[in-house]
């Protein structure tokens, strides 16, 4: 081989470099940015949902307190069997006839999956009229229920009432008694809830207190308090229980 051909491919062999490197930074520069990774294919399942579609709400019923207060119960459903939600935002709007918003109170709640459930709003200072209210559901937390867990309630190897017990004293009427957990699972949030009714089952208000950090294997007291409406069958009074691990 002469040296001419020696050098042509000497510089045939930088150009085909310096073309390499020019190509490799074009594409690290301008191309791979914009290039997606495969996505794993997603089924209902395996993927969260990406908006609170799966919840819905309805106000069944409203309840005077008091002067200037009223107490609002709610039907949450979750339509998601493979997602719940450990937090979950709200807006319950106060609307006049034509639905527009005149008072709005937000809150936060939690509901497992394929769960149907009662929301209460106790006690809202209500600031003029309004025509109906409406809950909106803002936001939701997702988890999957295979580690958030299936719902917590009034059930063997959950949770019992024991002694339970009305007294009805002047303007209130109270619910009295003892909240046995007798499973093994602890819960950081215990709702219990107390649905008051007539002769006719029909529920007439309803009241609720909270728990935190109920163990396992423990038993505590608690009490829920109501104005004392006549009407009020205190043999068919309702205790539910909702908890959150």
């Amino acid at each position: 081989m002469d040296t001419r051909t020696a050098k042509q491919l000497i510089y045939g062999v930088f150009y085909l470099l310096a073309l390499g490197i020019v190509c490799a930074g074009i594409y690290f520069a301008l191309i791979r940015p914009f290039m997606r990774a495969p996505v794993a294919a997603c089924t209902p399942a395996t993927c969260a949902p990406t908006s609170t579609a799966p919840l819905a709400a309805t106000v069944a019923a409203t309840f005077v307190t008091s002067p200037g207060h009223d107490t609002f119960l709610v039907e949450v459903a979750n339509g998601s069997v493979n997602f719940g939600a450990p937090a979950y935002d709200y807006e319950l709007d106060l609307d006049n006839a034509s639905g527009v918003v005149q008072a709005f109170i937000p809150g936060q709640s939690f509901i497992y999956a394929n769960q149907n459930k009662y929301l209460l709003i106790p006690n809202v200072a209500v600031s003029g009229p309004f025509d109906h209210a409406v809950l909106n559901i803002t936001g939701a937390e997702w988890e999957a229920s295979s580690t958030m867990g299936p719902g917590a309630g009034i059930a063997p190897g959950q949770f019992a009432v024991q002694n339970v017990a009305a007294n009805a004293s002047g303007p209130t009427v109270s619910v009295g008694g003892q909240l046995a957990n007798t499973g093994i699972a602890s819960y950081v949030r215990v709702v219990i809830m107390v649905l008051f009714k007539d002769v006719n089952g029909g529920i007439i208000g309803a009241s609720q207190t909270e728990l935190g950090n109920v163990g396992a294997g423990t038993t505590t007291n608690f009490s829920v308090i109501y104005p004392n409406e006549s009407g009020i069958d205190p043999a068919l009074n309702q205790v539910i229980v909702y908890a959150l691990h």
